[in-house]
């Protein structure tokens, strides 16, 4: 575990209780809430269509005698599943306590430098060259519905999904950003700060303009913006193998592929 990978773990769940946050002020039901205890974080989401987002985060050798107790507090407050997120060394210890191994949590870290500034007044931000038109990254005003309505109807899903992300995306403190070869807005990304550390959350695609260079216009703009906005680090999650991880990999992210559990009901949500 490098020293970077804690601060970019803590910001990414200082992103999730601002969207939980964001979801309850926009009246999405059921519990939707988080925090820190005894240096465990946490999520707990009941809402219908979104008890997946409940979890548990920074469990290590000097946290993990606290998990039983918060496990069973999130239980009580109505989780029936919990995914656990945890280092390495107390993976023997999450399996005496009953947990199911899942799919590894990857998160991507990278430090953010003088290479990532944006281009001078004129230039663009482009992808390397793909098939088809090239992508350029341009930030997005508030008022403009292209942001929310790409980055929305790239991520698909059922109607609580697209609620929970609306709500999220909308958050005065989420930065939006959208890639519009030939002007046609076609795929979008966000950015927010906590801190020094830049969390790249919220990304997708139109599925007819996928692989062609969107994404990675896309996080090479939000790496000049949090250069410019003082950031020292940058991290962003992503699913085991997807095109998203690789991308971070490509851009000079460190992809830790983080061990994760999952604590609850057989058959119950991915964690």
């Amino acid at each position: 575990m490098t020293a970077d990978l804690p601060r970019a773990e803590r910001a990414v769940h200082a992103r999730s209780l601002l969207a939980l946050a964001a979801a309850r002020a926009a009246g999405l039901p059921g519990v939707l809430d988080g925090g820190e205890v005894d240096g465990l974080r946490f999520t707990l989401c009941t809402s219908p269509g979104l008890a997946f987002l409940t979890g548990v985060t920074g469990v290590d050798a000097d946290t993990v005698g606290a998990l039983p107790g918060l496990l069973a507090a999130l239980a009580g407050r109505g989780a029936e599943v919990v995914g656990v997120v945890g280092s390495p060394e107390v993976s023997p210890v999450l399996e005496e306590l009953g947990l199911r191994r899942t799919a590894p949590r990857p998160i991507g870290v990278r430090a953010v430098g003088d290479a990532d500034r944006a281009p001078r007044a004129g230039q663009s931000v482009t992808a390397p060259p793909v098939p088809g038109p090239p992508a350029t990254a341009l930030p997005v005003t508030r008022d403009d519905p292209a942001f929310l309505d790409v980055l929305v109807a790239g991520y698909g899903g059922d109607e609580a999904v697209r609620r929970f992300l609306a709500a999220e995306h909308a958050d005065v403190r989420v930065r939006g950003f959208v890639a519009r070869p030939d002007g046609v807005p076609v795929a979008a990304a966000a950015l927010s700060l906590h801190g020094d550390v830049a969390v790249l959350g919220g990304s997708s695609t139109l599925p007819a303009h996928r692989g062609r260079g969107g994404q990675t216009a896309l996080l090479h703009a939000r790496l000049a913006a949090a250069c410019g906005a003082g950031a020292t680090l940058a991290t962003a999650t992503a699913a085991p193998g997807s095109p998203s991880a690789r991308n971070l990999a490509q851009a000079g992210s460190t992809v830790h592929e983080r061990p994760a559990w999952t604590a609850g009901r057989a058959g119950g949500p991915p964690s």
